[in-house]
């Protein structure tokens, strides 16, 4: 950013971003600073010593110390969009986040576990599988609780605009990837720009995770193509994904990333002709062969939910677990 010649920052607006390594696919992630007057920063990388020394480096080398920014704002809670969070909180710097998000934050870890459990067995987990899963609910539940405290973030709405340090974002629910996903649109240098978290992203589509192993998990693609429609035909100049390259063509990579759910709906759908009745980890397997990320397993839940809704399939329980067969 060029500064005017008494030292203070020039009246400009830029976006620039900050890249992060993580050590999960796609094996990095990013965040973006409008440099600005009143700079804001978008996510916050991921919760690693690594990136918080990349976060430093990465303001300083623009001119900032974390306390010189006037907001940060989070698009959804997942870890490496929160992660250095506290840094700013320590810095006092104001935190946004959707009010479902602070509302997810505060549940009760009981009722977690409750939902858990029912949808595992719905899948059909059984024994120490569902018990790996509500330890892994719990623990994300507990580590996002740490990282964008509940009692510091200043919730904003899906229903309004967000007026923060000066700038006003549109604000548009995107679920499908996360279920309380905001994406943030606003106009720099002339320019109408989307700040699309991993909801929009040009070479891959994000899982369908949305609620992870929980209430929900069957209606993941139905609100994944929800939040296409409501990016559909907005007039975005340029996109700003949380993974992936900054991108221009918005309507181009809405439709590819609806053809990537119709095609997982297919897939799935030749899953349940092919070996059901089956429950859906063993149409998982089907469809994609072992896997240790339960991002395979929550697509097809979603993809499920979507094809019983329109008349593709249908279920039988035994013992708690789905038994899926085609129409």
């Amino acid at each position: 950013m060029t500064r005017a010649s008494d030292g203070s920052r020039a009246v400009q607006q830029h976006v620039s971003r900050l890249h992060f390594e993580i050590e999960w696919p796609p094996k990095h992630a990013a965040a973006y600073l409008i440099e600005a007057p009143n700079p804001i920063l978008i996510d916050a990388g991921d919760p690693t010593d690594n990136a918080a020394t990349t976060m430093g480096d990465e303001l300083a080398a623009r001119g900032y110390e974390p306390g010189d920014l006037e907001a940060v704002v989070v698009t959804h809670p997942h870890s490496d969009h929160i992660g250095q969070v506290p840094l700013f909180r320590e810095a006092g710097v104001p935190v946004y986040a959707a009010h479902p998000v602070i509302e997810q934050l505060e549940r009760d870890v009981d009722d977690l576990a409750a939902g858990v459990r029912a949808v595992g067995r719905s899948a059909g987990l059984h024994g120490e599988a569902i018990d790996k899963q509500v330890d892994r609910a719990r623990d994300s539940l507990e580590r996002n609780r740490r990282l964008l405290a509940p009692d510091y973030v200043e919730a904003f709405s899906f229903e309004e605009p967000l007026a923060v340090a000066g700038r006003e974002f549109e604000v548009i629910h995107t679920p499908g990837h996360q279920i309380h996903h905001a994406s943030l649109e606003t106009t720099i240098d002339d320019e109408r720009v989307l700040f699309s978290g991993d909801v929009l992203i040009e070479p891959f589509r994000a899982a369908a995770l949305n609620v992870g192993l929980d209430d929900g998990a069957y209606e993941a693609v139905d609100d994944f193509l929800t939040s296409m429609d409501r990016l559909d035909d907005r007039a975005i100049d340029r996109v700003y994904p949380g993974h992936g390259p900054v991108f221009t063509d918005a309507d181009a990579v809405v439709r590819e990333t609806r053809s990537d759910l119709e095609e997982l709906l297919a897939e799935t759908l030749e899953a349940v002709e092919a070996a059901g009745p089956a429950t859906p980890i063993e149409l998982t397997k089907y469809r994609i062969g072992e896997s240790r990320h339960p991002a395979g397993m929550l697509d097809t839940l979603g993809a499920l939910g979507t094809l019983e809704r329109r008349g593709r399939v249908g279920f039988e329980r035994r013992d708690g677990a789905r038994y899926y067969r085609s129409t």
